[in-house]
């Protein structure tokens, strides 16, 4: 097993690596240009980039979904980099179709290939390749729940042929036992993991781990932490003192948090190139007709742990002297003939990619609300302020649930700062595109009507 451990990660990386070089080699093939330095670096940072990720670590219990999400991270990250590092070298010329025709073809080759390499997984371990025999200390609901587990799910490669009990316990038909304690000191040759249930007393634990490690078992402890709303946990050390940070959300790491910025820019230079640059012509020109003032609005706003920052849009309304003190809705009397087709459309809100790509938003997130509704609502909705924990978004996942538009009451908010705690808890890159995808889907079911 060790000598699987310690090829396995060398053949995978080699592999993706012949991957990378085929395709390029194929784009210069198709566009009758050479290899050269440049080329070399691209593969050299997909080799990087793959261990940095450790993308070969197809572990037990990692799901499909996730070796895909981990795939398409590592394709984005790549082509991001190297469209990033173009503007400033522009040496490559190819033409939209080659670059496309080079990321699906790479995509699909690299998605086809973790996929199948996680299936000979499974299925390698399935049938006995791969094994780790472990034994489990405690019969209780943890040790008990961990043995039905691993049995229901051979693919995991582990094999258990019971639990070994610290006292006497009411038995389960259903879930072996294979004694007491000692049992597993006079046999412990022939485990090559122990995974011992929290719920046994500590000095007993301490016995069982002293002895591991004077053996050279690995040990890992069941925690019971089956009452506590957690998403995820890690547990580090502040010294000798352990610790288990709880909650610890995808955008508080590094790496996401570049990755969401570098989508940000990506897609809001996009969106301004192609489409704010004539709205605000076109747009102005409207605006300017059916009533006085400037072309863009902007209205104070809380942004990440509730600074305050500009929000830009069309202005959709007259003049007025109550916009921070009347909260509108798309039958508001102030609403100019054009502005309230923006406002139903949506369309007023895409001055505020400028917004995103200033670094005040993200193009999804938590819609930034008025100073003065935050405030009404801070103190009544059950963790409102973690809602401004990162920054707030153009469109967002409670835009697309249909909680959009003009707030009136606590069931409105309550429901807006749940789905916006949800979308913290579970953000990937690929559900930042889904919102974005549903929002253009949105946008222009309403606008075709």
């Amino acid at each position: 097993m060790k000598r699987f451990n310690l090829l396995f990660p060398f053949i995978f990386i080699l592999s993706e690596v012949i991957i990378i070089s085929f395709v390029t080699s194929l784009m210069h093939f198709l566009t009758f240009s050479t290899w050269n330095i440049y080329n070399s670096l691209i593969v050299l940072f997909w080799l990087i980039l793959n261990v940095s990720l450790k993308s070969y670590n197809i572990g037990r219990g990692v799901s499909y979904s996730n070796t895909i999400k981990t795939a398409l991270k590592s394709v984005f990250i790549l082509f991001s980099v190297v469209a990033i590092g173009n503007l400033f070298v522009d040496y490559y010329t190819f033409s939209i179709k080659s670059i496309l025709f080079s990321v699906f073809v790479f995509t699909i080759l690299i998605l086809f290939f973790r996929v199948l390499i996680h299936f000979i997984l499974d299925s390698y371990r399935s049938y006995g390749g791969n094994i780790k025999n472990i034994a489990i200390i405690g019969y209780d609901k943890m040790g008990k729940t961990f043995y039905n587990t691993i049995k229901n799910n051979p693919h995991l490669g582990l094999r258990s042929n019971g639990i070994f009990f610290y006292k006497s316990m009411h038995l389960d038909k259903n879930v072996p036992e294979n004694g007491y304690i000692n049992k597993f000191y006079n046999n412990y040759e022939q485990y090559d993991e122990v995974f011992i249930s929290a719920k046994i007393p500590m000095r007993t634990q301490k016995e069982i781990i002293d002895f591991c490690d004077r053996n050279l078992i690995s040990v890992k402890l069941l925690p019971d932490l089956v009452n506590y709303e957690f998403k995820n946990f890690f547990i580090k050390k502040l010294y000798n003192i352990p610790i288990i940070e709880v909650n610890q959300l995808p955008l508080d790491i590094w790496y996401n948090k570049i990755l969401k910025r570098i989508f940000d820019i990506i897609f809001s230079f996009f969106v301004l190139t192609l489409f704010v640059s004539w709205m605000y012509i076109i747009f102005g020109i409207i605006i300017k007709t059916q009533s006085r003032g400037p072309v863009l609005f902007k209205q104070r706003r809380h942004g990440i742990g509730g600074s305050i920052f500009y929000c830009y849009k069309f202005r959709t309304m007259v003049m007025n002297n109550q916009e921070d003190t009347k909260f509108a809705d798309n039958k508001d009397s102030r609403l100019t003939k054009f502005g309230k087709f923006l406002r139903i459309s949506a369309l007023d809100e895409m001055p505020q990619f400028l917004n995103v790509l200033i670094g005040d938003m993200s193009v999804v997130g938590p819609r930034p609300h008025p100073i003065k509704l935050n405030d009404q609502f801070s103190n009544k909705v059950d963790k409102f302020s973690k809602r401004h924990q990162f920054k707030p978004g153009i469109t967002g996942l409670a835009q697309i649930k249909g909680h959009r538009g003009k707030i009136y009451g606590f069931h409105d908010m309550s429901s807006r700062v749940k789905l916006d705690r949800y979308y913290f808890k579970n953000w990937s890159i690929f559900f930042d595109i889904k919102i974005c995808f549903k929002t253009v889907l949105g946008i222009l079911k309403y606008n075709l009507k």
